[in-house]
This record gives C-alpha cells, structure tokens and sequence, in this order.
C-alpha cells in the first residue's frame, strides 16, 4: 500500500507491543495439521524433523513439544551473549544455525537433559483464544523479528526510536532518547498512550511530564474514548500497553504482559479487551491498523535465521556492531485492511512501525530518520507492505467471550528480581520524587510501594 492509499485509508495506527516470546512458541504450531494446517505459514511442520531439534549439553537431542500455557518455572536466558549461543553460528558458514536454545538454557539454569526444556515448546490455538483468533482472521507476518539480537531495553529502545544506545537490559533508567512522540509531536500528529498497568515510557525521565498529562490514559478508558470520542480529538497513534510483569505494582490487578514465567492467559484476556474496544465503533475500526508484535523472543527457540542487518551503535555508545537482526517474534496486522487468514512474508522488525508512521504522517518521501533508512536500505520493509490496497472489509469478526482462566499468583506490589524490575523500581520512586503529589493523584496506587 502506497503513501496516497494511507493517507485516503488509514486514520488511526495502533501499537500493541508485548513481552518475551518468539514466533514458532506462539504461532509455529499453526502449520501443523491437527492445529490448523497452515502450510502459509512458516511455522513447524513436523515435531519429529531432526533439523529443528536442539543438542543438550550431555549430547541427547531436544524436539519441540506441544506445551500447554501455565507457569513457567523460571524466566528464560535472552542476554546478548546468551542470544549469541541460541543463534549457534556455523563454524564454517558463519550463518546461524538456531541450534543452542537449549544449551543456553542449561547455561542459565544450571541443568542439563530436562525432558522437555521449555524453549522447544509450543503453544496451540486452544491454549490461546485470543491470538489465535486473531491469527485466524486477520494476517499473521511470519518474517517478524525483533530488530537485535538481545534484550527488552535495546529492543524497545529501537521500537521507540529506531536505534539504542545499550545493547543489554541494565537496572538503570532508560536514556533520554528521542522517541515516537517526538517525531509526532513535531508533525503535529497527535497520539495517546494506554496502559493496563505503569507505562514503560515511565522508565525515561524525561517522558515524565507526559505521563501527568491527558496523553496517558487507563485501558479502561480506551473502549469510551474509541466509541464517542469527536474526530477532533481524536488520536492518530495510539500505543496501548499491557501490566509488565517487571514492575512492582500492578494497577490492573496482575500482570499481563506474556513475560516468562507469567503464563499467556493474562496477556489473552488483555489483547481480547483491546481489540474489543477497538472494534466497538464501526465506523472508526474500518480506518485503523492495529499492529500487534513482541518485543523480543524471550529465550524462546525460533527456527528461522535472523536477517543479516548492521546496526552500529549510535554515536555516544560503546557496544560491538550488531550484524543481524534477533530472533523472529509472533507478530500480526488487525485490520480490516488485511484479508481473512492471510500470511505476510515482507521482511519487518520493530523499526517498520515508525517508517509506516513517516509513510503516513510525513512529507512525500520523507523517511522517519536516517537509522530507519540504513535498515529500509538493508531490507526491512514498512508495515505498509503487509497491508492490501483497496476497500476495507466490511466484516468485524467477533471474539469468543468465553471465560480466560489462569493458575498463577495474585499480586499486587513485589520486590524487585531482577534488572528490569530494578529499573521499574528507580522509575517509580524518581517519577514520585520529582512529580509529588502530581503524581500520586494520577497513579495513587505507587503509594503503596513508597509507603516506609
């Protein structure tokens, strides 16, 4: 889809970025037969196929397994040098054979020929009412990667940016680099914020003046809004977030994020309430685009090879060159402007979001900055390329509203466990620091986490 078939088509671009798993986990089963049979899309085709088998550290082979959602015993390895032994470069080619998922897991955890190690297993529709409806009647992208092959901070920071000046999730806040919102706010391109639970956007000090304003909103807000909103007011990028599992406090109740070892049933309640709100104005839905992806694949084995992609680090930062993308992520593009279980093969990651944003919102022929050139140059292509021209559909598919359940604890505040949750942390007390009361009264439930 052209710039002149945006702009005539799509008013609203909706982001949905969730946490921590990789394409074959949540949607791989798809092309086996009893799951659906999918041979669209590049998924597994047999649990049998030695070629997608893993070696464990005492010699024996892993092969993926049809897992069921529940807790996970702990969180997988997904580091940039852990990342580095799953993609298990050939010794003779020097390409990745995405053969050490497992080793790298034993690495982390300390163990060696578990019976079914967690990052072979796969998810099944059934065990995902709300993604796999989603994959059903929109389009799945089954060449989705997450931009490097790293952790969550690099990767939202190219998701945010379109490039990041760390290459490893560390305690510390984010750096204050220009975002999204920049751009948007100088093409005067208005955008909004929901969150289920605390915005990551918390975890950069300088978003938080924003996070006061009318820009943040609840998720529970999203249904009204969408529905009576007036045109004049209305968003054109909207970012919808889910409860990360990393903070301390959850104002949704629990975390819904999809983060290991938080089972998906959270995440599916979550991306079932969103589309629900999205879908409730008819008339406003037939000219959205609602892009939902993960931020990384969490640890999780995926079998295609990341794409051969530079990314240098940007001037002031220090790290080695990354010289692929990382790992595939689930990704899939609702809208009525993709057609009924289809499958996109066009090359993307995080940064085809903001090149469709300057497609949309920009110039004629503008490009969103010169690092989402270098990479368009490289072979990542814009959303725009999973989208079909001419009329919309007609059609609102309609989600099952059956009951979502999850075994898993109730938590509304814990200690932090790690650099995430540390990083959380330093968010919450420095925004309440420097916001006082201010921001009490937007978030009061940070009270409690402050309180001696």
């Amino acid at each position: 889809m052209d710039k002149n078939e945006l702009t005539q088509r799509v008013d609203t671009i909706v982001i949905v970025m969730m946490e921590n798993r990789s394409f074959d986990h949540v949607l791989g089963s798809m092309r086996l037969s009893q799951f659906g049979g999918r041979m669209d899309i590049d998924g597994v085709q047999s649990l049998t196929d030695p070629n997608l088998a893993n070696p464990s550290s005492n010699g024996t082979l892993a092969f993926p397994f049809i897992a069921k959602d529940g807790p996970l015993p702990n969180d997988l390895p997904h580091e940039r040098d852990l990342v580095a032994v799953q993609l298990a470069s050939s010794a003779v080619t020097g390409g990745p054979t995405m053969t050490g998922f497992v080793k790298a897991y034993e690495k982390a955890s300390g163990t060696t020929g578990v019976v079914d190690p967690p990052p072979m297993g796969l998810l099944t529709p059934a065990d995902l009412p709300a993604t796999g409806f989603l994959a059903r009647e929109y389009a799945v992208c089954d060449r989705w990667f997450a931009p490097l092959p790293a952790s969550t901070q690099p990767n939202r920071l190219m998701a945010m940016s379109g490039f990041s000046e760390r290459d490893n999730t560390i305690s510390g806040l984010l750096p204050d680099q220009d975002t999204l919102f920049d751009w948007l706010n100088r093409h005067e391109v208005p955008w909004r914020v929901y969150s289920a639970g605390l915005s990551f956007f918390a975890l950069m000090p300088k978003m938080w003046p924003a996070l006061l304003t009318d820009n943040f909103r609840r998720l529970s807000s999203l249904s009204f809004d969408f529905q009576h909103e007036p045109a004049s007011e209305q968003p054109k990028v909207i970012v919808v977030e889910p409860d990360y599992d990393d903070s301390p406090v959850h104002l949704s109740g629990h975390a819904c994020d999809n983060h290991p070892p938080l089972p998906m049933a959270f995440g599916e309640a979550f991306l079932r309430q969103v589309y629900e709100a999205l879908t409730s104005n008819p008339a406003r839905w037939q000219r959205t685009v609602m892009i939902l992806t993960y931020d990384e694949h969490g640890g999780f084995r995926d079998h295609v090879p990341p794409l051969r992609v530079k990314c240098p680090p940007p001037k002031g930062a220090s790290y080695p060159e990354f010289t692929s993308t990382g790992v595939r992520v689930p990704s899939i593009i609702v809208s009525p402007l993709v057609s009924r279980g289809s499958a996109k093969h066009a090359h993307l990651d995080h940064t085809s979001i903001l090149a469709l944003l300057a497609e949309r919102f920009g110039q004629p022929g503008e490009q969103y900055s010169s690092e989402v050139a270098a990479r368009s140059a490289a072979g990542i292509q814009s959303v725009s390329a999973a989208l079909d021209s001419g009329p919309p559909r007609n059609d609102i598919p309609q989600m099952s509203a059956a009951a979502i359940s999850a075994a898993s604890r109730l938590v509304t505040w814990t200690d932090p466990q790690n650099a995430m949750s540390n990083a959380f942390t330093q968010a919450i007390e420095g925004f309440a620091k420097a916001h006082g009361n201010d921001a009490l009264k937007k978030f009061p439930e940070i009270a409690h986490w402050l309180a001696p």
